[in-house]
């Protein structure tokens, strides 16, 4: 079978690329770009047919929404049906933690297709913190809309290379970064989206790049007890033919291309009889371990297929940053038969701030799988 030919391509970030990428988004183009999240795939977000593209690009189901990408407040709202308290609360918002890992959504305006709200009527909007990004929306004189620049369903990519594994048979203009430009994907993990429900509530949809905490902090500051906000952990069936009102809401979702379990328990004493089960245990020797906090004892490290530990300090800055190039380097290594991934319900975790953000991804990356580890015949349990 002939191997077709790569359509994208990689360019340095010459600020005649730049203007040449802000052309295409212009004319109906698809141009992958580097936030301080992952890396997005942009298109004209007020021309359909460009946006649809977007979804027939990464194989994208029409009911998941794309966030609208802008560097200006006051046009976003454009975009936008507040009410004057709405704005009010948006001014605060946007003030405080725009530019930045924050998308607002809320009632779409009449420029915004209905495409790009899976017909929810209800459109995310976001300032990125990422100098690059701001060029290219600037240079396309357009808002952008944007989901991460990979296959449906697969990991985040937080490296031009990344997108070129999963997208090269597309049509599309991927701008690279290099020392003159922010580091990118630094945060490592999607914006938090936020919706405006009404003038006194909000709804935090997708944990992310700001904590619950630093928004709950900011509108208690300037509105004291008027707004209720309360986040949910919404988990959807991959088959729901339902349109969304936010990304990252699907079972399945960021996960490698091999098996993804979450480690949840080390045994110790005897082995349940399940274990016997070849069907349902696996030779820690072929699993590659992707830590958190140093957790895996020191004897045992060597007996996995492959190490790795997202942050030995506990930081979760650190691992957010980290966690998305681990899992492709995952699921790339040789002989791997299952990932496992930490689990950061654990109570020693809990008091770390954001940390329920990147359990969100790896619970995702496994689609709420567990498994166990037996310390005394080196299996893995699932």
């Amino acid at each position: 079978m002939t191997q077709l030919e790569p359509l994208a391509k990689i360019v340095e970030p010459s600020i005649e690329n730049i203007i040449e990428a802000g052309k295409k988004i212009k004319d109906g183009g698809l141009v992958s770009f580097p936030t301080e999240t992952v890396y997005g795939l942009g298109a004209n977000a007020l021309d359909e047919k460009a946006v649809l593209s977007i979804f027939q690009s990464k194989g994208r189901p029409l009911t998941d929404p794309v966030i609208v990408h802008v560097i200006d407040s006051e046009y976003a709202k454009t975009l936008l049906q507040l009410t004057d308290k709405q704005k009010m609360i948006f001014k605060v918002l946007t003030d405080n933690l725009w530019p930045g890992p924050l998308t607002i959504v809320a009632k779409s305006s009449e420029l915004i297709p209905m495409i790009v709200t899976a017909q929810t009527g209800y459109v995310g909007v976001r300032y990125p913190k990422h100098d690059l990004a701001q060029l290219l929306i600037k240079h396309s004189g357009k808002p952008i809309a944007a989901p991460s620049a990979n296959r449906f369903g697969h990991v985040s990519p937080t490296r031009a290379m990344h997108v070129f594994d999963d997208l090269g048979h597309s049509d599309i203009t991927i701008l690279d970064c290099n020392e003159k430009y922010q580091s990118p994907c630094k945060i490592g993990i999607e914006s938090t989206v936020l919706k405006i429900v009404s003038d006194d509530h909000l709804v935090i949809l997708r944990k992310g790049g700001h904590s619950e905490k630093s928004i709950r902090e900011i509108i208690d500051k300037h509105f004291g007890n008027e707004i209720r906000i309360e986040a949910i952990n919404k988990t959807v069936s991959n088959q729901t033919s339902e349109g969304q009102e936010a990304p990252g809401q699907l079972l399945t979702h960021y996960a490698p291309d091999i098996q993804t379990f979450i480690l949840e328990n080390t045994l110790t004493n005897n082995i349940d009889n399940n274990s016997n089960n070849s069907s349902s245990n696996i030779d820690f020797s072929e699993c590659v371990y992707i830590d958190f906090g140093n957790q895996l004892p020191m004897e045992f490290k060597n007996k996995c297929l492959a190490y790795k530990d997202l942050s030995e300090s506990c930081n979760i800055e650190e691992a957010s940053g980290e966690l998305f190039s681990v899992l492709r380097w995952s699921e790339n290594v040789k002989n791997a038969k299952i990932i496992l991934l930490p689990d950061l319900r654990k109570e020693q975790f809990k008091q770390l701030d954001n940390s329920e953000a990147v359990f969100d991804r790896i619970f995702r990356a496994s689609s709420g799988k567990y498994a166990s580890l037996s310390l005394i015949n080196n299996k893995v349990l699932f």
